[in-house]
């Protein structure tokens, strides 16, 4: 059966992403393989679906790829099994004896245990407030930072020019507003330069902006980027580069160099502005023993959707973290332990891992390596779990694949989590074929001859193709 009779491509594109109209026909089951081959033999593709206990597809299923962030589906399928959904992750203020008459004698110590929702006018706001409610209004000594997540913060085998990015930002017991403050940069007029601006000025302080980006005319070139440099105790944001004038704003954000650093000054901040006064004389009392304020995450199983759903990096490798904290004891390293944890879980459902690296909990890292049977195999173990469903994106609706599959029969019918890294695309998940019921499966494409969009028109369209397979 031609290629060209089972789906038209459509020339529309919309945010840069190509919109795919409905396929023409169905494809037939034993030629499904064929038709895959068809889309150009790229250099490395794995496909891989199954309904039930029948394989429809097995395109180098067993193979090795780099997973990108469909390696969030171990993070997250493996964290649900082990902690269950109901787990919430505690911040705590402690200080070493009981405040007498609204001081306290002591140091005000903070434990950190990784909570990747912990924002400024959130947690720190309650947890004050909660100080507030014991009529506390002075603290003698200092603020202090008792971790009790002890692990790695970078995970190995992410690249330089990531870190200063939001989107790879360190998992830190003391993560605070994501580690990141988020900007908005938006063309002006031709030739003058671009206009920037914090998303939440509020909480960025001791920040220079160098602005050398430059509007580009209508439907010129696109070349902006952005650097960061910490240089002789200053903070330095670069732009550089060109926008064009008719360009939507671009959104971004930059890692947090310090994040303890701006951990104790936004809390110092939240306290001044309730009115409780910081001494920071030098006080040794011992330990910290008696709490004082406890602020809780939301359960885990709503925090698997920005994971899921939006492929937030830093909330999968503090959830990554988290799980490792249950071997503490054999492995003091968290971000060491978590890695183990998956890799049990990999054993738990059977699966063998030869051919199975593990090395962050995001994604981000190229030294992952997953099959898409893996991948599949854990789909079908969270199949029965809404949680976990509800947490991945809907083609056409939400998530990141809100712009995926618009005019064609995968929007609605295609529940995923993407991947995307430079020359990396990938997709598995549930999908709904007419002919079979629910088809879980797995594409991904390690191909670095192919732009970004060409591999995601190519991943795509082996979706619909599954969606179309019927027997003949």
């Amino acid at each position: 059966m031609p290629l060209q009779s089972i789906w038209k491509v459509s020339s529309l594109v919309v945010w840069g992403v190509v919109c795919w109209v409905a396929p023409s026909g169905a494809v037939c089951l034993s030629q499904l393989a064929q038709e895959v081959d068809r889309l150009g033999r790229p250099t490395r593709l794995g496909v891989y679906a199954q309904v039930a206990n029948q394989v429809l597809i097995n395109y180098n299923g067993d193979r090795p790829f780099i997973p990108a962030s469909n390696q969030k589906i171990l993070t997250t399928a493996a964290a649900l099994y082990y902690l269950s959904s109901d787990f919430r992750i505690a911040t705590t203020l402690m200080t070493e004896v009981p405040p007498e008459n609204g001081e306290i004698k002591g140091n005000l110590w903070v434990i950190g245990r990784g909570d990747p929702t912990l924002t400024s006018g959130k947690g720190l706001r309650e947890l004050v407030r909660q100080l507030r409610e014991r009529h506390i209004q002075t603290i003698r000594g200092d603020i202090k930072l008792l971790p009790a997540l002890q692990a790695t913060p970078l995970s190995r085998g992410w690249e330089t020019q990531d870190l200063h990015e939001y989107y790879a930002a360190p998992a830190d017991p003391f993560t605070l507003d994501e580690n990141s403050h988020y900007w908005t940069v938006t063309p002006t007029r031709r030739g003058q330069p671009v206009q920037f601006s914090w998303d939440f000025p509020e909480l960025v302080t001791g920040w220079r902006i160098d602005n050398r980006a430059i509007t580009s005319p209508p439907n010129g070139s696109y070349t902006l980027y952005t650097q960061r440099i910490i240089a002789q105790g200053q903070k330095i944001l670069r732009l550089a580069g060109t926008i064009p004038e008719n360009e939507e704003p671009e959104l971004g954000g930059v890692a947090i160099p310090d994040q303890r650093a701006y951990f104790r000054e936004r809390l110092q901040v939240e306290l001044q502005r309730q009115g409780i006064r910081v001494l920071g004389e030098t006080v040794n009392l011992g330990t910290a023993r008696y709490e004082l304020a406890n602020f809780l995450s939301p359960p885990l199983g709503e925090m698997l959707p920005p994971i899921n759903k939006e492929s937030n990096n830093l909330h999968a490798e503090l959830l990554l973290r988290i799980l490792g904290t249950r071997l503490q004891e054999v492995e003091p390293d968290a971000y060491v332990g978590g890695m183990i944890m998956v890799q049990k879980f990999v054993r738990q459902l059977g699966h063998s891992l030869a051919g199975i690296v593990i090395a962050d909990g995001s994604g981000l890292s190229r030294y992952n390596s997953v099959t898409p049977r893996l991948l599949v195999n854990v789909l079908q173990t969270m199949a029965e779990q809404p949680t976990y469903r509800a947490s991945l994106a809907i083609a056409g609706v939400d998530g990141t694949l809100k712009k995926r599959f618009h005019r064609t029969i995968g929007a609605n019918n295609i529940t995923a989590k993407t991947g995307t890294l430079m020359g990396v695309v990938s997709l598995s998940g549930y999908l709904q074929n007419p002919h079979w019921g629910e088809v879980v499966f797995s594409i991904i494409l390690n191909d670095p001859s192919k732009s970004r969009v060409g591999a995601r028109r190519m991943v795509d369209a082996i979706a619909l193709l599954l969606l179309q397979a019927r027997k003949c």
